[in-house]
């Protein structure tokens, strides 16, 4: 693997590990878990308290959205406030995305970690695919160039449980959802690393930690393919049910 997919691979272990501290107080005491409700996640959404920048809105974008808060000097993630950022994929395509309070954005913001999962979103080109094996061989195969072309590459992924996809319309644009698992009990001392390869790109592909529940979406969005996972390492489907549905607030709009 490539040194920057290892650094990014890095970054996704760190958030992990977060993440299953606070979902293990959860699993360990079902009734007492630390993990915010959905109602909870959506007024610190709308809440100005918080320890994160806030950058201030530039003309070029609408009221209420966010310019994204570069990282310092040297550093490669900031702590955000809650509130609405506009994040650019490349010159032509950018996403407007809510994030609550408590979230850091890593790597300009390929990775949106909040506290309950970490969202990653990036254009999925002909380079875009899935590993040859997600734990034991995490070469990233291509797969294809269209929706379809991924999504039959997705449902045949080793290690994970896929759902079948499903027609769905995220941001504006449209393409398939699939709900991805890798089960608890599943043994990845044997994996690279210790963790089992998600799809990505070859420079951004990044990987965890036994068990794994993942949301993805597979989109065409005016006729170029991205993807947006919701990634979560030791995540109960309680705590999924309660945590902010980020995902459901992108909006594709093109960059200024």
């Amino acid at each position: 693997m490539r040194t920057t997919s290892l650094l990014r691979t890095s970054v996704a272990l760190a958030a992990a590990t977060a993440l299953l501290g606070a979902c293990s107080d959860s699993d360990a005491d079902d009734d007492t878990t630390a993990t915010p409700s959905s109602s909870e996640s959506s007024e610190s959404t709308e809440s100005t308290e918080s320890t994160g920048s806030t950058p201030s809105t530039p003309a070029d974008l609408p009221a209420g959205v966010l310019a994204l808060p570069e990282a310092p000097t040297g550093g490669t993630s900031i702590d955000v406030a809650a509130g609405r950022y506009r994040v650019r994929l490349d010159d032509a395509l950018s996403f407007d995305v809510t994030l609550p309070a408590g979230s850091t954005v890593h790597d300009n913001g390929l990775f949106l970690a909040t506290p309950s999962f970490v969202l990653k979103t990036e254009l999925a080109g002909e380079e875009y695919g899935v590993p040859r094996d997600p734990c034991t061989d995490q070469t990233i195969e291509p797969a294809g160039s269209t929706v379809e072309d991924l999504v039959a590459a997705l449902s045949d992924l080793p290690a994970y449980e896929v759902s079948a996809p499903e027609a769905v319309e995220l941001g504006g644009a449209e393409g398939a959802y699939l709900e991805a698992r890798v089960p608890r009990g599943y043994d990845d001392s044997k994996c690279a690393g210790g963790a089992v390869q998600l799809p990505g790109n070859p420079d951004t592909a990044v990987g965890g930690p036994a068990p794994y529940t993942g949301r993805w979406w597979v989109l065409d969005v005016e006729g170029r393919r991205v993807v947006v996972q919701q990634n979560c390492w030791g995540c109960s489907d309680r705590d999924l049910a309660r945590a902010p549905k980020t995902a459901g607030t992108i909006t594709f709009t093109a960059t200024p």
